[in-house]
């Protein structure tokens, strides 16, 4: 009522103030949520200082840093060899919403994908403790396998064309997520670097100059 007294601009400046004050409250105290996500995660310790895998984790923007944090620090990708890692790493960067009916997946990728679903509900569960607004299920289910089996194939050598006789994605998908890929692949060399694990980097290194090769990464697919 105080706000809405005095002339028209003067009520205009109080209401902008009054919503600026809320929207500070509101980010401050997603702001601490997130903290505590941070914390429970073992990003930073209770002191607020930047953790190992924090530093790892500051490396990373191009897929979820939290979840690709989790399998990095866990030593997921430690006993994946670069195919299946690449594989792995798709389901992070195909983010169409997965179909149903989908064959199955060989044995050692269905492994990994099981150990990324274990990698998001940890986080997701971390998100739900600390009071942030997420759907355990649906976060855990964002990660897209459709195209592991892709992914897989183009690493181990396999020319473009008959990888798209192994899905029903467009062209253009299969080339976003692979440079999206490469791009994942040379943060998380120089995530394995920044804590110290070079045989990780040099594994990550391979991996990126594996698929990127080709059609996918020519100046333009009209020459």
């Amino acid at each position: 009522l105080a706000a809405a007294a005095g002339p028209p601009a003067e009520r205009a400046r109080a209401l902008r103030r009054r919503a600026r004050d809320a929207q500070a409250l509101v980010l401050r105290d997603e702001l601490r949520k997130m903290r505590k996500v941070l914390r429970a995660l073992g990003h930073v310790t209770r002191e607020g200082v930047i953790a190992l895998k924090g530093r790892a984790a500051c490396e990373l923007n191009t897929a979820d840093e939290l979840v690709v944090g989790e399998l990095l620090m866990e030593g997921v990708f430690q006993d994946l060899d670069a195919a299946v890692a690449v594989a792995l790493l798709s389901c992070l960067c195909h983010t169409e919403k997965a179909k149903e009916g989908a064959p199955p997946l060989r044995g050692a990728l269905q492994a990994a994908y099981e150990q990324l679903r274990a990698a998001a509900t940890t986080v997701a569960r971390a998100c739900v403790a600390a009071g942030l607004p997420v759907d355990e299920v649906e976060y855990v289910d964002r990660f897209n396998p459709d195209l592991m089996e892709v992914l897989f194939q183009w690493t181990n050598g396999a020319k473009f064309v008959d990888l798209t006789k192994l899905t029903d994605a467009f062209e253009g998908t299969i080339i976003r997520v692979i440079r999206r890929l490469d791009e994942l692949l040379r943060q998380l060399a120089s995530a394995a670097f920044a804590v110290g694990n070079f045989e990780l980097k040099a594994k990550f290194d391979d991996a990126s100059a594996k698929i990127k090769r080709d059609i996918v990464f020519a100046a333009s697919l009209y020459l």
